[in-house]
């Protein structure tokens, strides 16, 4: 039951209008139920002491990144560092290669190309894809200072390591010795060694065929009396 404000008769709950004086009651407001799950305020997360922050981890991110990038400088720098110097150069003059090193300069046939290859005791040699034959060049420092103490050795070399000796020369020109040495290793190939010594340099132009004549070629024989020596 309720009471009318104006003349306090009494009256049911649901009435419209006191019954009495005839004041309209107002309407009762619509009673919404609140939604649990949207005012439910979200449980608070304990950080446990061993768990990162996010900062931590962002953190630990950008060291990660910045040891990425260091590490890839310094390989780079590596790269840079152990490759080609840059000392050799080759030039093309009236249809030939001209290939010049630590004072020494040689032409080759525009027909050979330089290719790849591995020499452990060598490790800054060139490689030539010459037409029946592969050639090899390096220089080396030596403190060898006659040009028989180098071909006693090489020939030594070649016994002990089963070769058959074809051909042993020695030149001298204007204080530049050269050893022309020709190895046969008993399967049908043939290894040439032409060794210049000049001061206390080696040049050494290191020739493999199938044959003694792809050894001794005209193109063979047009590099090695293009050798100067400066």
């Amino acid at each position: 039951m309720k009471k009318c404000p104006e003349c306090g008769n009494p009256s049911y709950d649901g009435a419209p209008v006191c019954g009495n004086c005839g004041y309209k009651f107002p309407k009762p407001k619509a009673m919404i139920q609140k939604e649990e799950n949207i005012f439910k305020e979200s449980p608070k997360q304990v950080k446990k002491g061993n768990e990162p922050s996010t900062t931590d981890i962002l953190k630990e991110n950008k060291l990660a990144i910045g040891a990425i990038f260091i590490i890839t400088l310094i390989v780079i720098g590596i790269i840079i560092a152990t490759g080609p110097s840059g000392d050799n150069v080759t030039t093309q003059i009236d249809g030939a290669n001209k290939y010049s090193d630590a004072g020494i300069s040689f032409t080759y046939p525009s027909t050979w190309s330089e290719t790849s290859g591995y020499d452990e005791s060598h490790e800054g040699a060139v490689y030539f894809n010459a037409s029946d034959a592969a050639v090899e060049y390096y220089n080396v420092t030596s403190d060898i200072s006659s040009i028989y103490e180098l071909n006693n050795q090489r020939i030594s070399y070649a016994l002990e390591s089963g070769f058959n000796i074809d051909t042993v020369q020695t030149l001298d020109s204007n204080g530049t010795y050269t050893s022309d040495i020709i190895l046969e290793d008993g399967n049908s190939g043939f290894t040439r060694y032409v060794t210049i010594l000049s001061g206390d340099k080696l040049y050494v132009f290191k020739i493999d065929a199938n044959s003694l004549n792809n050894v001794k070629s005209s193109e063979i024989e047009s590099v090695l009396q293009s050798v100067h020596i400066e």
